[in-house]
């Protein structure tokens, strides 16, 4: 025992050494653990988010379930890829948070548009009255009319359009390719 507490005593400046190593150690090991974490979220997000686009690209309808940045794990992480991705890089990646961000806005205010006008039509259906059985009481009574849909394009389908025929994906790119080798992902 009395070894021990020597040889302690002794070496306090290499104890001290290893102690400071160890735990430069373990910072880095976790910096790079949450780095690595960061990019893998971020690849599935722009996936993700890019399959949504695409099929609106495809069937020119948003499904309204269906956010397109569920998270933006990107504006908590941007700061782990400033060394890694260069400025325009940065901004592809940013734009796309920000435009899926948008549709979501626009997405969320056209539901809520349809929701309302579909209860709205249900209210005027059960408000007036109902067609009389018998025809000598058709004059006493109000005919219901029942709204039939009509296809028309919505202000909001050029918004939509507009952003999103413009927008193009970065997913098999470059700037992936680089999160993907952080994250430590093949193809």
């Amino acid at each position: 025992m009395n070894t021990i507490l020597d040889f302690l005593n002794n070496n306090i400046g290499l104890i001290t050494l290893v102690v400071g190593a160890l735990a430069y150690f373990i910072y880095w090991k976790q910096k790079r653990d949450n780095k690595r974490n960061a990019a893998k979220i971020i690849l599935q997000e722009i996936r993700r988010a890019e399959d949504i686009i695409s099929d609106y690209k495809e069937i020119r309808q948003y499904q309204f379930t269906k956010k397109i940045i569920a998270t933006n794990s990107w504006a908590r992480n941007i700061h782990h890829f400033v060394g890694d991705l260069d400025a325009d890089e940065l901004d592809k990646i940013s734009n796309l948070y920000s435009i899926g961000e948008y549709l979501d806005s626009i997405i969320t205010k056209v539901s809520d548009f349809n929701f309302d006008h579909n209860i709205n039509q249900f209210k005027n259906i059960f408000q007036q009255p109902s067609v009389p059985s018998s025809p000598d009481m058709v004059s006493d009574h109000k005919v219901v009319k029942i709204a039939v849909p009509v296809t028309f394009e919505a202000p909001w389908k050029g918004l939509l359009d507009g952003i999103t025929l413009k927008y193009e994906t970065i997913y098999h790119s470059t700037i992936v390719e680089k999160l993907k080798k952080i994250a430590n992902q093949k193809n």
